[in-house]
């Protein structure tokens, strides 16, 4: 594990998986400013059209304005969706770094531990054994050592 670089390990997928999402993020948010902008532009005209300035009738404006909201109702939750998702990300994200300094530190403490200290080490990686015929062995880690090598899948979290 200490040959193999923490940012290869950590955030090789990861990182990209990420970025999807902040560009994603960013998106919506822009697209959710320009539908308030509009929506305020039409309220702006409202005003107008009762002042008589408006060359707008009111139904108009009225179905105008119903569609607005709409729309910015729909964007303020995909608004908060992305950004569920983009903070559920920097979770994981900080979740496996906290796996690799503990991997890290382990394998440190591994290197100079007793007999003894070597085996609590091993009790704390590894939650079960099993043994079957022919030396066949089945181990139960306390961590996904594999997600954890390979880089986490975003889309099986999301799912």
């Amino acid at each position: 594990m200490k040959a193999i670089p923490k940012s290869e390990i950590v955030s090789a997928r990861y990182r990209e998986k990420m970025e999807q999402r902040k560009s994603l993020l960013h998106s919506v948010r822009s697209e959710y400013v320009k539908a308030a902008a509009d929506l305020e532009t039409l309220k702006g005209e409202v005003i107008k059209t009762i002042r008589g300035e408006s060359s707008f009738s009111k139904e108009l404006l009225n179905s105008l304005i119903a569609e607005a909201e709409a729309k910015c109702r729909e964007l303020q939750e995909n608004l908060e969706a992305a950004q569920a998702a983009y903070d559920e990300g920097q979770a994981v994200m900080a979740s496996l770094n906290t796996q690799y300094n503990d991997i890290i530190s382990w394998a440190e403490m591994y290197d100079t531990a007793s007999i003894e200290a070597k085996k609590m080490i091993v009790s704390c990686l590894i939650k079960r054994v099993e043994v079957y015929r022919d030396y066949k062995l089945h181990i139960d880690f306390n961590i996904d050592f594999t997600q954890f090598c390979e880089g986490l899948d975003i889309v099986t979290i999301a799912a």
